[in-house]
């Protein structure tokens, strides 16, 4: 879990080197940024269930295989095509592995805990998103060949990951004779107007996430001027692990409170974000990263604390599978209209529509979810816990 989170937030300090070297604009960014998320939702909608029939080893062994191409795909990159290969395949191992490495930990866990099995998961989902950009951002900075040694690191990570994995007993006895299906997604009518607000509160944190992904060295470099490869790093890690460490401080609070206060934060958050770009004040701008990292990390988990209480037992995988495909659509939508528009209005421009229209995003989530029935979000802080770290096609953190 740590490896594949931490592979997939690491490279977008490199966004930036990429950039300069093979003379592609932002839109191009963004669109590789939008194929890896492609990737992950085929993934998750197609295979990322089969480890519950043919056993986490067998998924887990060729996700990280995966990854080590992908490591690969990047080190050798001679042109932007190969930027998109390299997502493709991170991002469909992602798929594969998150599903079936979240189970395995709440098989594996020798006293039968789940709530500790969830901690556990949620801690090394943290750990890699916010490590991995800080990692690849130190060493593009002060290691020799900055678009090579990052990827040796994880490639020496993701082989010891291997060998754990073959070490793994196994805790799946495989069915062979089930037949594939689809992973569809479907809510049903009544549910509706929670899933809504869970939705709105998930394209809230995840669209925030999708731009800094995509974005953030290009605008450290373009409007604020700051240069370091390292510092691209640190606003990831900053980012990421307030978040985190967000769910982890307030992860009793109940779910409406959660998307309130993460929503509220997150628009505050944005605005103090543009307003250090306007001035343009490099403090400003991690003050309005820190309250946009703790504010998506919130409302992503009253998201999710609110799609396990209401998504029927029966139909509990079609309405996960709907929940990630409007995250995923609203993790690469946002990034791709901003490299869209910086074509054509600038990056400065760009970045003040996202931040009006997230805003405004964040203000009706707040509406909708105030306005939702008490009895539809009301559940024990264990329960939301433990699903946090449970549900097999979902992430245990907000930022990807």
């Amino acid at each position: 879990m740590f490896l594949v989170t931490m592979a997939s937030n690491a490279p977008s300090p490199l966004y930036v080197i990429y950039q300069q070297k093979f003379h592609f604009s932002a839109l191009v960014v963004t669109a590789v940024f939008g194929t890896y998320a492609a990737a992950v939702m085929i993934a998750l909608f197609t295979v990322g269930h089969l480890s519950d029939r043919v056993g986490r080893r067998r998924m887990l062994t060729p996700a990280l295989l995966m990854l080590g191409l992908s490591c690969g795909l990047f080190a050798a990159a001679h042109g932007v095509v190969w930027l998109f290969a390299g997502r493709a395949v991170q991002g469909f191992a992602t798929g594969l592995l998150t599903g079936a490495a979240t189970a395995a930990l709440v098989e594996l866990e020798p006293s039968g805990n789940r709530q500790r099995a969830s901690y556990i998961n949620t801690i090394m989902f943290i750990s890699g998103a916010a490590g991995g950009p800080l990692l690849f951002g130190i060493a593009a900075e002060y290691f020799p060949a900055p678009l090579v040694s990052p990827f040796l690191i994880e490639a020496g990570m993701v082989m010891l990951g291997l060998l754990g994995v073959w070490l793994l007993p196994e805790t799946v006895r495989p069915r062979k004779r089930e037949g594939w299906e689809l992973q569809r997604p479907s809510v049903p009518r009544s549910i509706f107007g929670s899933f809504v607000a869970a939705v709105l509160a998930l394209s809230v944190a995840w669209g925030i996430g999708g731009l800094y992904g995509a974005l953030s060295a290009t605008i450290d470099r373009s409007l604020l001027h700051v240069s370091s490869h390292a510092m691209a790093g640190v606003v990831l890690f900053v980012l990421s692990g307030v978040g985190g460490l967000a769910q982890l401080n307030f992860r009793r609070w109940p779910p409406r409170r959660s998307v309130i206060a993460g929503a509220a934060m997150s628009g505050v958050g944005l605005l103090l974000v543009y307003g250090g770009l306007i001035v343009p004040l490099t403090a400003v701008f991690l003050v309005g990263t820190l309250l946009s990292g703790c504010g998506s990390g919130l409302a992503f988990m009253g998201s999710l604390a609110m799609i396990n209480h209401v998504a029927p037992p029966d139909r509990r995988a079609e309405v996960v599978s709907a929940w990630n495909l409007i995250g995923y659509v609203a993790l690469a939508a946002p990034v791709v209209g901003v490299g869209l528009l910086a074509g054509h209005v600038g990056l400065m421009n760009a970045t003040a529509v996202f931040v009006v229209v997230w805003v405004v995003l964040s203000a009706i989530s707040i509406i909708v979810t105030s306005r939702l029935p008490a009895q539809q979000l009301s559940r024990s802080a264990s329960d939301q816990s433990i699903d946090a770290g449970l549900d097999p096609a979902v992430p245990a953190s907000g930022i990807i």
